[in-house]
């Protein structure tokens, strides 16, 4: 394969021999730095040439180019990686493979986990990589690797993350199923080209149930077990209590379910609850000001506030910053237009009992109260909502 100049000096100054442990020490951490700051300065090349690019047809060079950066950079690493399979960085230059390709259209992540299950399932972290496999949910290779971390992992807190992320794995691997059976997505949704036919193969033959059965169990066993063992992802939260609510929301929030009651704190220290909104057409959403996704969605959101306000309509949202200050500075400035509650963080009362895991979060209510649709965005939202506005309201009893 071809390297990188930079790349190629570094090479021939360490040599591509497979050496001893310790000469292997000092052979691919200097080559992994070089290109982690490499890969970060194509993302930023990346992100500068996607600037004043509105169209696909406008983007399109951008992304060919920088999906053309990642192969590069991970296809070197991945050859180091076979030539020193002793080397005490190579866990941490796997991570970076999965981290930087990601799901595709490349295999070079699931070449990672390959060589992670082969070689590495007992290595310290463990638990903590597996966390970052979860939206693998078409890849039996990363299904196997948190299996095997749960099952073999000398250490009690990797078997508790690798519990919890298999519990949320097989979860969006239901998701997946149910949405593609039922029309709401196609399978190019969630997966790229190469990985197309195997996937819809999986949600042709899945056990819908059985996911759903094992993802409870799964928490319950991470309630019983491993409930003070702290998040990799969020670590001021416990295992147990994230487990709680997203054992709650399984059992609880399912379209054709009663929303649960809320009731807590706007921004200026005003209570109200979600009942008051009761023969209203509910939208309420779970978002941070640090979530990009969530701020993309405001233009559409205040667009619907305006166009439905003569409507049985209301959109009410659960802010979940740390801090107050930056929705306050959203609605002052009308960037928000909605009433909120501040849950004070992703570990706040409200977001915590709700089970979320992901965000934005989106549950669209009928005036009865009812979940009606879930995490539904763009000109699919709209039309969700506007179907419920134009039902007849069942008579209350």
């Amino acid at each position: 394969m071809r390297y990188h100049p930079v790349v190629l000096t570094l090479i021939l100054a360490i040599g591509l021999t497979r050496e001893s442990s310790a000469q292997q020490g000092e052979a691919l951490r200097p080559l992994l730095d070089v290109v982690t700051r490499r890969q970060a300065e194509d993302f930023d090349r990346f992100l500068k040439d996607l600037e004043g690019k509105t169209s696909e047809a406008a983007q399109k060079p951008a992304e060919d180019r920088y999906h053309a950066d990642v192969v590069r950079n991970t296809d070197e690493i991945l050859a180091f990686v076979h030539a020193h399979p002793g080397d005490p960085a190579v866990v941490d230059a796997l991570k970076f493979i999965i981290k930087t390709a990601g799901r595709g259209p490349g295999n070079q992540s699931y070449q990672a986990m390959e060589i992670l299950l082969k070689d590495h399932v007992t290595d310290p972290g463990m638990g903590d990589l597996v966390g970052r496999i979860f939206h693998f949910r078409h890849a039996t290779v990363a299904e196997d690797l948190i299996r095997a971390v749960l099952e073999k992992h000398p250490n009690r807190t990797d078997r508790g993350l690798a519990c919890h992320t298999l519990a949320y794995y097989l979860n969006m691997r239901a998701n997946m199923v149910e949405a593609v059976r039922t029309g709401r997505e196609t399978v190019d949704r969630y997966v790229d080209e190469p990985f197309v036919a195997s996937t819809e193969r999986m949600v042709r033959d899945a056990d819908l149930a059985g996911l759903r059965t094992e993802h409870e169990r799964l928490l319950e066993r991470v309630i019983a077990d491993y409930a003070d063992v702290k998040d990799w992802f969020t670590p001021d939260r416990t295992l147990g209590a994230i487990a709680e609510g997203e054992l709650f929301a399984a059992r609880n929030l399912a379209i054709g379910k009663p929303a649960p009651e809320i009731s807590g704190k706007d921004h200026e220290g005003k209570t109200f609850a979600l009942s008051e909104f009761r023969g209203k057409v509910v939208v309420l959403t779970f978002t941070t000001s640090q979530c990009g996704p969530c701020l993309a969605m405001y233009p559409q959101e205040r667009a619907l506030v305006r166009a439905l306000a003569d409507r049985p309509f209301v959109l009410v949202g659960v802010n979940a910053d740390d801090d107050v200050t930056p929705l306050k500075t959203a609605i002052h400035s009308g960037e928000i237009t909605w009433r909120c509650w501040w849950d004070g963080g992703l570990d706040g009362p409200i977001t915590t009992r709700w089970g979320v895991s992901g965000i934005p979060e989106i549950y669209i209510l009928d005036r009865a109260g009812v979940i009606r649709f879930k995490n539904l965005r763009g000109e699919k939202l709209e039309h969700a909502v506007r179907t419920l506005l134009d039902e007849v309201p069942a008579k209350q009893p």
